[in-house]
């Protein structure tokens, strides 16, 4: 079974990198969110943004030298990060800036707990679902503001969390969204290094820049 048989937006042959397309069309390596993820076909916002998330984060675990495993692992996290938002009706994703409001976020801020929930449910392993709960956490509006209680979550990987969200932040903020306009190069590398400033986050975030161009091609074919 491929990608293209559960993801009705069917994806184009240049979509994903040839290396993460490999992995994603794995046996088995999404069968159990197939259904899930068909429903992704619809959000085709969402959709993008999961596929630049997924290369990105492809390229950074790489660069930071994870193994084999890893990496899969990542790549997982990354495509299916946001799939609680296929529960989310269509009509509060595609709100255009102005008129997303605090109403709007409310309901859309819950698909972090729904794709964890979902995730879970489905046998993923905890160090997917997790940090798909905490990729706001580490935000400017953290959400589902969990807090100092994420740390007593079982199995929780802390850096791949933060890896996430720092990801999430850069490709809203590069690439936009309906209700978020995309920003200047050096306004979006202002707001990540203001959000992310712990030792080691100025060189993830330098890096992320530098694939831009290459993410850009790929989600443009």
């Amino acid at each position: 079974m491929t990608l293209e048989d559960f993801n009705l937006e069917k994806s184009r042959p240049k979509t994903y990198l040839p290396e993460v397309r490999a992995i994603i069309e794995s046996d088995k390596f999404l069968i159990s969110g197939q259904k899930v993820l068909a429903g992704m076909s619809a959000k085709k916002d969402t959709l993008r943004h999961s596929q630049r998330m997924t290369n990105l984060g492809y390229t950074l675990a790489r660069h930071r030298n994870f193994s084999e495993e890893e990496i899969k692992i990542f790549i997982e996290t990354c495509l299916l990060h946001d799939i609680g938002k296929a529960e989310i009706p269509q009509k509060y994703l595609s709100k255009t800036t102005g008129k997303f409001g605090p109403k709007d976020l409310k309901i859309v801020g819950v698909h972090a707990y729904r794709g964890y929930a979902c995730l879970k449910n489905r046998e993923r392993s905890p160090r997917v679902y997790n940090p798909v709960l905490l990729h706001h956490e580490f935000q400017e509006n953290p959400y589902p503001a969990i807090g100092v209680q994420f740390k007593d979550i079982e199995d929780i990987d802390v850096d791949n969390a933060r890896l996430l969200a720092m990801l999430d932040v850069f490709d809203r903020r590069v690439f936009g969204s309906s209700n978020i306009p995309p920003l200047s190069r050096d306004q979006a590398e202002e707001k990540l290094n203001e959000q992310f400033n712990q030792p080691g986050d100025e060189e993830v975030i330098n890096f992320l820049f530098d694939q831009y161009e290459t993410i850009k091609e790929l989600s443009q074919n």
